[in-house]
């Protein structure tokens, strides 16, 4: 089994958000990416016209650990938004007594009480009437929220106080300091909230008094991005990660690198400290406009975490997105502002044997404000309306982009359209379309430089599309948040019937059963409310996850992926190109270049020929939304996979081809189903004719039965009825008429040719008998070879024959 962890690329921090068990990878940067850097940074520190501010960019943290499936996955789909949530361990640092505990949220109170209300009032009891009794937070004029419970095995929609909802007790507390400093850490997050609070009013007061925006100084924009971050990294998420009492218990995958830091670093005795050092470090960070901090900062704390923050502000830009319809709202949950919209790719950890996530670019993350701001962190390597005015700049953006997302293959983001670009600033101005510097602008960073962030309308579209991925990732969740309950009908409602490949509703990985378990429950959910439409999504069966086998079957290597994935996207790359080079051009033509591209892919080795269809299998999916994976069609799901596992019967030089036959018909078939296999698609798609014969299949037994046949059927004293009515249109006693309607639609060569595939078929599990016992192949490949060699390559009528 290749293990895609090992095809050289240093494995980086691991990234539990909000629980999810995916991880934003450090790498070391190769000579590429140092080049992109130069280049970028000479561009951007040279032209005065360009308002882009000279910055320091870092691009490391956005590498996947693996180049492996990570264009060309057809096993696992890459699913857009979808994490692997751990599970949370009981904490192994020994807690204080339950009397010293204190509720500590990782949702600050003071974005929660965006979404609540109040306990209605009771100014008049009946006299007689015994006295209320309310739970704690629950009192009349306390502050409560409308919630759906997870927890249970029914979803229940319930209200919760603020003060009890998205926390745990004592979760910044570090008990191995004296009791008065155990709480450090957390007062500090609650200085930062308290700051990051008034410039929140500042957006939701602006937006309230339907401003068209908000200005932040420098100071305030950098307060803002560093509160974001720590949403991320101070989650319960990080809590699991580093919740041990000894530096060999922690077992995520830089866990080499943070047990040495840990031994350079004595005075850490637990990863909780490690944890929570970064925490203070963070917080109490000098974000200086000359960026000193940059290279400050990996020399104070844990460097893969620190330059994880590095990549969190230098790689997006903030968005402040509204719901343009009154009727739509955001809503809020655990892991709000952990997770991600970008491309992902599934497929077997060779270490753990676990399908789980390989690899993963961020293109949007999320922070809600209330149910009608959303703040949206932008990739800057999406397209932006204003800079990319200028050529040489778009120029620049595009192969930054090529670098970090080519290798994932075709992929459009389901946000790609969303209508925001960056914010405006004090130093720069749009003339003709394109931005310039203020004159007099020297070039250099201030902390009185001014930011205008308008507030972006955002259609209903977009919004379910943001509520989805919150959706999508509610495996562990304990709770969804929400203002009003029509708003979340709509949005839930949205989210369930949404055709799967739209939204990534294709469910992968370990937690697949977990995923369509949370998935039913939120459709008991939507029906509840009134909804009379089922939910949708795909689920491929496990056997996919052995997909990379096959690629090994080939003859694939740890030498050899690597090379081989880079070819298959450059040929998807010409294969696209061609076709838009010729757009206008007479069809006919345009076929025979497809064809002829095709020719000289089919000499390549197999093992690429392979990673090239299984990339062309996941276009489709993506592109026509057409459903691959369903396996009910009287052939094998994937069934250039049973061409694949039969190869040692076949000559090397058909293998490519039949493997190709087989995906293509396959796919053609499902692009137009439901359709009868052979009464309405083979005729339809002509494939009886000359192009293929069975006499040529690669299978030498089958070719020489084929040839025998082929010369009994020519000879004129053979005394066979049914050759006969092959070679004639006439109609034969005793057979089924329907059977031989069949044989009208083709001629005399045809109809020779479909008699000796027939006779192939009728005898075809006996003559390969003897060479699946040679070679140890199963039954159950022989059986799938015969379905696919005489359903999809070389159609024959259905059984039973005359």
């Amino acid at each position: 089994m290749i293990n895609p962890a090992a095809v050289g690329l240093t494995n980086g921090p691991s990234r539990a958000l909000a629980g999810e068990n995916v991880t934003p990878i450090i790498v070391t940067r190769t000579a590429v990416v140092e080049l992109v850097e130069y280049i970028l940074l000479d561009y951007l520190t040279s032209r005065k016209e360009s308002a882009t501010t000279p910055i320091r960019y870092n691009f490391s943290h956005f590498f996947p650990k693996s180049k492996l499936l990570s264009h060309l996955n057809v096993a696992f789909k890459d699913n857009i938004t979808s994490h692997h949530i751990m599970s949370r361990p009981k904490p192994k640092i020994t807690t204080p007594a339950a009397s010293n505990g204190q509720y500590q949220h990782f949702v600050p109170q003071f974005l929660l009480k965006n979404f609540a209300h109040r306990v209605p009032r009771v100014f008049k009891r009946p006299k007689g009437s015994p006295k209320p009794k309310y739970e704690k937070g629950m009192f009349p004029g306390d502050l409560v929220i409308n919630s759906l419970d997870l927890t249970q095995d029914a979803a229940v929609f319930t209200e919760k106080p603020v003060s009890r909802i998205f926390g745990q007790t004592n979760m910044y507390d570090d008990f191995t300091k004296p009791t008065g400093e155990q709480r450090h850490i957390e007062k500090l997050l609650s200085k930062l909230e308290a700051q990051a609070a008034l410039i929140f009013t500042k957006i939701t007061k602006a937006y309230a008094a339907k401003e068209g925006g908000i200005v932040l100084t420098r100071d305030e924009l950098n307060l803002i991005r560093k509160f974001l971050f720590l949403m991320r990294y101070r989650s319960s998420g990080f809590y699991t990660r580093f919740c041990h009492d000894r530096p060999d218990a922690y077992s995520e995958n830089d866990q080499e690198q943070f047990r040495k830091y840990m031994d350079e670093h004595p005075q850490f005795k637990t990863p909780m400290q490690v944890w929570l050092h970064n925490i203070e470090t963070i917080i109490n960070l000098d974000m200086d406009p000359d960026m000193k901090w940059v290279d400050e900062l990996p020399e104070k704390m844990y460097h893969d975490d620190a330059m994880w923050f590095v990549g969190h502000i230098q790689g997006s830009y903030m968005a402040l997105c509204v719901p343009s319809e009154a009727e739509n709202e955001f809503i809020l949950t655990d892991n709000s502002y952990s997770v991600y919209e970008g491309p992902s790719t599934y497929g077997r950890n060779g270490k753990s044997n676990k399908e789980e996530c390989l690899s993963y670019f961020e293109l949007h993350t999320f922070a809600p404000v209330s149910p009608k701001i959303m703040v949206v962190l932008r990739s800057t390597v999406l397209p932006e309306p204003h800079e990319d005015q200028n050529p040489e700049a778009k120029a620049y953006r595009d192969i930054i982009r090529a670098v970090f997302l080519d290798q994932y293959g075709p992929f459009d983001s389901m946000l790609a359209d969303l209508p925001v670009h960056k914010a405006g600033n004090s130093y720069s101005t749009i003339v003709d379309g394109r931005l310039v510097f203020q004159e007099g602008f020297d070039g250099r960073r201030t902390r009185d430089h001014k930011f205008r962030f308008p507030f972006f309308s955002l259609g209903s579209r977009h919004v379910n599309t943001i509520n989805s991925i919150f959706f999508i990732n509610c495996v562990r969740c304990t709770s969804f948040v929400f203002n009003s309950k029509q708003a979340f009908t709509r949005t839930l409602e949205w989210y369930l019937t949404t055709p799967p490949l739209q939204l990534g509703k294709i469910l992968v990985g370990e937690d697949r059963e977990a995923s369509l378990k949370a998935l039913k429950k939120l459709e008991a959910v939507s029906q509840s409310l009134g909804s009379k439409k089922a939910a949708l999504w795909i689920m491929p069966p496990e056997a996919d996850a052995s997909f990379l086998d096959d690629y090994e079957l080939l003859g694939g290597s740890l030498e050899t992926i690597e090379k081989d994935s880079d070819q298959v996207v450059r040929m998807l790359a010409l294969r696209i190109k061609i076709d838009s080079w010729s757009k206008g051009v007479d069809e006919g033509i345009r076929q025979r270049n497809r064809d002829l591209l095709v020719d000289a892919y089919l000499r390549l080795p197999s093992r690429r020929f392979w990673l090239y269809i299984q990339s062309q299998r996941k276009m489709i999916m993506e592109h026509e939304g057409t459903d691959l994976f369903n396996s009910q069609m009287g052939w094998p799901r994937m069934p250039e996979r049973a061409v694949v596992e039969a190869k040692d019967l076949i000559k090397p030089d058909r293998l490519n081809r039949l493997m190709y036959i087989a995906f293509k018909t396959d796919t053609k078939f499902r692009q137009q189903a439901p359709l009868k296999v052979w009464t309405d698609f083979t005729p339809t798609v002509s494939l009886l004719t000359v192009t293929e014969f069975i006499g040529d299949c690669g299978i030498k037994e089958i070719e020489d039965r084929a040839r025998l046949t082929d010369v009994l059927a020519n000879t004129i004293a053979v005394d066979d009825l049914l050759t006969r009515a092959m070679a004639a249109d006439v109609t034969i006693p005793n057979i089924d008429p329907n059977w031989t309607s069949h044989l009208k639609p083709f001629n005399r060569l045809e109809r020779i040719e479909l008699h000796m595939r027939i006779t192939c078929r009728k005898v075809f599990a006996i003559i390969m008998e003897r060479e699946r016992i040679k070679h140890q192949l199963s039954r159950q490949v022989i059986e799938d070879l015969e379905k696919v060699l005489f359903t999809l390559v070389y159609p024959t009528p259905p059984p039973p024959f005359p």
